[in-house]
């Protein structure tokens, strides 16, 4: 049994068999047929890499162009790094500068409030000194300082009064002395500023004058004491305060007209010029701290919880003349 007939061939077109077209062209037709087609091939060469260069061109502009941005960012941000160095070294160039300039100027300051303050010659110039030193009690670098010229001060004045009697001019001045010396923000600094009391009780010892010693210890509870109030946190920072104040008076009996006082009743009579003083002040000046203080005061005691047994009359008294201020004043008042 045969198989399937063979598929028809196709015959080959005329010029596509090698053998016919070598019987059928000559030498000469072969050569230039062999050279066409060099030349197709060249000139189809060429025109594949044309067009290889004419999309690497536009590649290689593109990787060009990124390559200049990344430059100029980098760039750019180096100059701005370098710009804000220079800023910054400027800048901390002249801080030093000022703060140089600064101390020196603050040191000429204190410098001459202390030529004002240790003139023994015009207590006008003491006065203005004296106030001005409040300044330098409040700044950390000269608190030391200026509150030691203060204490010695105070020696002064209460040592150079004429005839042992302290004159209108020297109880300003011990009053401008106190006042600075309460001028600190530093509840430890009102301690030891409280402590510059025993110049007062030497004072006294003296003169054995008790209303002038009694008034300069109203002075110290109306400044010291009220500044305590305001700046110390705790009761028993308050405390330390008012401490040198009350051990003088419990020294000296006769500035607080008691025989043989308590501590309780030296701290309510403490509590008591406080209050007065304040009261006196509040009724002519509307510029006092005094409402301040007594609200201050009170709030320790409440913070204090239950108050020794020494504090508690002391405290209620504050704490009435705090809500005193509270309620509205009656009409017709000044």
């Amino acid at each position: 049994m045969s198989g399937p007939p063979d598929p028809p061939t196709t015959p080959p077109e005329p010029g596509d068999d090698p053998a016919e077209l070598a019987r059928s062209a000559s030498l000469d037709e072969l050569q230039r047929m062999k050279v066409a087609e060099e030349l197709h091939r060249l000139r189809s060469d060429r025109r594949s890499r044309r067009s290889r260069f004419a999309v690497v061109g536009p590649v290689l502009v593109g990787y060009v162009a990124l390559a200049g941005l990344m430059v100029n960012a980098y760039q750019s941000y180096s100059n701005k790094q370098q710009q804000e160095h220079r800023d910054r070294t400027e800048q901390e160039k002249w801080n030093k500068e000022f703060a140089r300039a600064s101390q020196a100027d603050k040191y000429r300051a204190f410098f001459e409030t202390s030529m004002l303050a240790t003139d023994a010659t015009n207590a006008d110039k003491r006065l203005v000194g004296y106030a001005l030193l409040q300044e330098f009690v409040r700044d950390p670098v000269y608190d030391e300082k200026a509150m030691i010229m203060l204490e010695e001060s105070l020696s002064q004045e209460l040592r150079g009064a004429p005839k042992d009697k302290l004159d209108d001019v020297r109880r300003a001045a011990v009053r401008a002395i106190l006042v600075s010396l309460a001028g600190t923000d530093d509840c430890r600094a009102l301690q030891r500023a409280a402590r510059s009391v025993d110049r007062v009780a030497r004072y006294h010892v003296r003169t054995r004058d008790e209303g002038e010693t009694r008034e300069v210890i109203e002075v110290y509870v109306r400044w010291l004491v009220g500044r305590a109030a305001t700046v110390c946190g705790s009761l028993k920072d308050f405390r330390t305060v008012r401490l040198p104040i009350r051990d003088t008076m419990l020294r000296n009996p006769e500035l607080i007209g008691l025989n043989d006082p308590t501590e309780a009743e030296a701290n309510l009579l403490i509590a008591v010029i406080l209050r007065q003083r304040c009261e006196e002040e509040m009724n002519y000046s509307g510029a006092s701290d005094c409402p301040e203080i007594l609200r201050a005061y009170a709030a320790l005691c409440d913070k204090g919880g239950r108050e020794p047994e020494e504090d508690r009359q002391a405290c209620q008294v504050i704490q009435e003349g705090a809500a005193l201020l509270a309620r509205p004043a009656p009409k017709g008042a000044p």
